[in-house]
């Protein structure tokens, strides 16, 4: 769930972030200083980003520079909105850069809405922040009640950290598994891996099995 979370919390930026207007009021404000003596570090700066996007500076002005920059960013920005709309279902036909954020944000909050009411986690009233918390919280809970019934200590420990440990658990219960079966058939397990131990009892049992045939 919380892989889930974090895709939808990516959705949910994507559809937040303006970084075409962003630059280009940047730009805009730094226009009359490029008629003072500050003319040189917008330039460098619009060089920097332009060079940054794949865009050639060579024989242009500021003022095509960064028209260049907005269109590039507005290509960019429209890219991953389309995707994230995709991921999401939502069609994409005739509709504005402008619509395409709303959707995906109403998207995005239902998603999480259908998620916390199938937890029992009330929605009422709630940002999608407040909610995403709630489910994080949530799926922190299951984690650790999971670690508990496999014999693991989670206080204090983040989520990504029960994961690896309940793995690592899973990972030994596996391995004593197929090192007693190897042990039944006669197969060393002396500097194997699992998976090269659970490929030779495999091969043994199949082995007998054709003979039994």
């Amino acid at each position: 769930m919380l892989k889930k979370l974090t895709s939808l919390a990516l959705l949910g930026a994507i559809a937040l972030s303006v970084p075409v207007a962003a630059f280009a009021e940047d730009a805009q404000g730094s226009t009359t200083a490029s008629t003072a003596s500050t003319s040189h570090p917008l330039k460098q700066l619009l060089q920097d980003k332009a060079q940054a996007l794949g865009i050639s500076t060579e024989g242009k002005t500021n003022e095509q520079i960064k028209s260049e920059i907005k269109a590039a960013l507005a290509a960019k920005n429209t890219e991953r909105l389309n995707k994230a709309a995709a991921k999401l279902g939502i069609s994409t036909d005739g509709k504005t850069t402008e619509q395409l954020k709303a959707d995906i944000q109403a998207a995005v909050q239902a998603k999480l809405q259908e998620q916390a009411t199938k937890q029992g986690i009330s929605t009422e009233g709630k940002t999608n922040k407040e909610i995403k918390a709630d489910l994080k919280a949530a799926a922190l809970t299951k984690l650790k009640d999971k670690a508990t019934k496999a014999g693991i200590a989670a206080d204090g420990l983040t989520a990504k950290e029960i994961r690896a440990a309940l793995k690592a658990g899973h990972d030994a219960k596996k391995a004593a598994a197929v090192n007693k079966k190897a042990a039944k058939l006669g197969i060393s397990t002396d500097g194997k891996t699992t998976e090269q131990v659970f490929a030779e009892v495999e091969s043994a049992l199949k082995a007998k099995w054709d003979k039994k045939a």
